[in-house]
C-alpha cells in the first residue's frame, strides 16, 4: 500500500506540475494576445441609452445616425428595400463612392485593421457605416476618458446587411419612422414627411467636415471641405454641396409615374474608383461631373519663328466649390505642361502638385498646403529656345491621385485599389517658320 500511495502522490505530483504549465502557457499567451490588441474595458451594466447619452457628447462625425423605427409599410430600411421601387436612384447609388465605402474600399479596410489594434477603430466608422444599426458593438463610455479605451456593449439591433450597404438611403432618409424627401408631396405606401434640410449642406458635412487633432493620441482628422466650400464663392451665391454632386434632373420617382424634379444620386466626386472593378460604373457617372480643374495654354501664335520664346498654360480650380483636391490629406493632383520638338526631345517641361503634405509621426502636423481655391487660376511657364523650322508638339497632362506609392505597398493594395486617374492628356502641334 505505501508503494502504491507513494505512486499516487507522484503521478498527483506530475499532474499538478503539468496543469501549473499549461496555465502559466495560458497566461503568457493571453498577456500576448492583450499586448498586441487593447482589450475592450467591462461593460458593466451599460446599456443601449447609455451608448445614444455618449455618443450625443462627441463631434458630429464622432456620432452615428440613431436608428429609427421601421417605417410602416415597410419590411426593413435597406437600400435594395428601397430600390425595388426607386429604381433609377438605387442603380446610381449601387455606382456611388457612398456604397462603396466599406468593405470594397481595400485602403479604408487595412487602415481599420490599423486602428483596431490601437483601440480607435470607433472613431473612424461612423462615416463610412453611420447608422447605429450597421455597428456591431456600440461605445458606451471611454475608460478613464481615453479615446484608445472604449468600452463597447454588443449591439442588440445590428444588421449585417445594412452594415454592407455602407453609406445607404437610410443615412439621410430615415429618421423616427418616417421617409424624408425634399418635396414631401408624394402619394406613397409608407409615411413620408418633407425634409427641407436635405437640400443643405449640414447633410453632407456631418461627415465631410471632420476637422480635428487630439494630441493624447497622435491623430489628426483632417477632412475640411466643409469650411473650404463656406470660405469660398459659392455659399454667398446660394449653391450648395447638392448643386454640384447630385445634379438635378427630371424623371419619375417611380416605376410608373409621371416626370417629376429628382436629383441624381451617384454623389460624383473625384471619379477616382475605389478599386479596379468598379471602373466601368465610374465611367457612365462621368457624363454627368467635371473633374474641377482645367487647364489650357495662354494666347498661342499660330506659328512660331525660330529664337527663343516664353509660353504659358493656365490651369484653374473652375468647378469645384471647395479646395482642389479636397477630403482625404492625402490627396494630389499633378498637372503638367511640356514642349517637344519634331524628334520627341523635350525642349522644355513645367509642372506642379496640388495637395497638402502632412508629417504623421512621431507628432502629426501639417507641413505644407497648396492646393487650390474655387475658381483660383495659377499659370505654368516654360521657356523654350526653338532652332529650326518644322514643328512643336506641346502636351497638357494632369492626373488626381488618392494613394501613394508608399501607401499602395505598406497595405500591399496592388491590384485591389486604384491609386489614381489621368483626366487631361492632350497635344497639340505648332509650325515652326
Amino acid at each position: 500500500m505505501h508503494g502504491y500511495t507513494c505512486a499516487v502522490r507522484t503521478l498527483l505530483l506530475i499532474l499538478a506540475l503539468v496543469l501549473a504549465g499549461c496555465s502559466a502557457r495560458a497566461e503568457k499567451s493571453s498577456r500576448a494576445e492583450k499586448s498586441a490588441t487593447p482589450a475592450p474595458a467591462s461593460t458593466g451594466e451599460y446599456t443601449v441609452a447609455d451608448s445614444q447619452a455618449f455618443y450625443a457628447s462627441q463631434p458630429s462625425f464622432l456620432r452615428p445616425v440613431q436608428a429609427s423605427p421601421v417605417p410602416a409599410g415597410l419590411a426593413n430600411v435597406r437600400s435594395e428595400t428601397c430600390g425595388a421601387c426607386h429604381t433609377a436612384i438605387y442603380e446610381e447609388w449601387q455606382a456611388s463612392t457612398h456604397a462603396h465605402a466599406w468593405t470594397d474600399d481595400a485602403q479604408f479596410m487595412a487602415e481599420l485593421h490599423k486602428s483596431k489594434k490601437q483601440g480607435v477603430d470607433w472613431m473612424c466608422i461612423n462615416c463610412h457605416t453611420p447608422v447605429t444599426t450597421q455597428l456591431e458593438q456600440l461605445v458606451v463610455a471611454l475608460e478613464d476618458g481615453a479615446k484608445e479605451r472604449p468600452v463597447r456593449i454588443p449591439n442588440p439591433d445590428f444588421d449585417p446587411e445594412m452594415q454592407d450597404d455602407a453609406i445607404g438611403c437610410a443615412t439621410c432618409h430615415v429618421r423616427d419612422g418616417v421617409i424624408l424627401g425634399p418635396f414631401g408631396d408624394t402619394n406613397a405606401p409608407h409615411p413620408t414627411r418633407k425634409a427641407p434640410e436635405l437640400l443643405t449642406p449640414e447633410v453632407c458635412t456631418q461627415c465631410h467636415q471632420a476637422s480635428a487633432y487630439f494630441p493624447e493620441i497622435e491623430l489628426m482628422c483632417a477632412f475640411d471641405t466643409g469650411k473650404e466650400y463656406e470660405e469660398g464663392p459659392y455659399d454667398d451665391e446660394g449653391m450648395v454641396c447638392q448643386s454640384c454632386h447630385m445634379p438635378s434632373v427630371e424623371r419619375p420617382l417611380m416605376a410608373g409615374m409621371p416626370p417629376r424634379p429628382t436629383r441624381r444620386h451617384y454623389f460624383g466626386g473625384s471619379l477616382i474608383p475605389k478599386a479596379p472593378q468598379f471602373a466601368d460604373q465610374v465611367a457612365a457617372m462621368s457624363e454627368h461631373y467635371p473633374h474641377g480643374l482645367t487647364v489650357q495654354w495662354d494666347g498661342l501664335p499660330s506659328t512660331l519663328a525660330p529664337g527663343r520664346h516664353t509660353l504659358s498654360a493656365t490651369y484653374t480650380n473652375a468647378e469645384a466649390g471647395h479646395r482642389l483636391p479636397s477630403g482625404d490629406p492625402e490627396r494630389w493632383v499633378l498637372v503638367r505642361a511640356t514642349v517637344e520638338n519634331a524628334d520627341g526631345v523635350v525642349l522644355a517641361t513645367a509642372e506642379e502638385r496640388l495637395g497638402s503634405v502632412h508629417q504623421w509621426w512621431p507628432t502629426v502636423k501639417k507641413l505644407s498646403d497648396n492646393r487650390l481655391a474655387p475658381r483660383e487660376s495659377r499659370q505654368l511657364r516654360l521657356d523654350v529656345e526653338v532652332e529650326d523650322a518644322g514643328a512643336l508638339t506641346l502636351r497638357l497632362y494632369a492626373e488626381k491621385g488618392r494613394l501613394s506609392p508608399e501607401v499602395m505597398e505598406f497595405h500591399q493594395l496592388d491590384g485591389k485599389a486604384v491609386p489614381k486617374i489621368v483626366f487631361v492628356d492632350e497635344a497639340i502641334t505648332l509650325p515652326v517658320r
